[in-house]
């Protein structure tokens, strides 16, 4: 899965767990694709603390991760679906696994 997704899914999973700062940078980055200039000048900071406030918080997202491993637990959850979807030709079972893949 692409950097960035995975990346969107942690804040998506975590990203409350972030002070009011490091989730401002992180959203800006990973969703609204800002650089660290555009970001450092949106909430008035240098490049530099901005590049570092989105370290901390990537850390912290990458660690809490690791502790709870949600995020691979969903990625496990959904390639169990999506093989179930496709071993399978009853409609009630593509269904209900193509809703377990779309809600994840």
């Amino acid at each position: 899965m692409d950097d960035f997704v995975l990346r969107g899914n942690l804040y998506e999973l975590y990203g409350g767990l972030l002070n009011e700062n490091q989730r401002k940078v992180y959203e800006y980055h990973i969703m609204d694709d800002m650089s660290f200039t555009e970001i450092g000048e949106e909430i008035g900071v240098t490049r530099q603390a901005a590049q570092e406030l989105f370290r901390r918080a990537d850390k912290k997202l990458q660690e809490i991760e690791d502790t709870l491993g949600l995020q691979s637990k969903l990625i496990h959850l959904r390639r169990i679906a999506e093989n179930i979807n496709s071993k399978t030709n009853d409609p009630e079972i593509r269904d209900l696994a193509g809703e377990i893949i779309n809600g994840i």
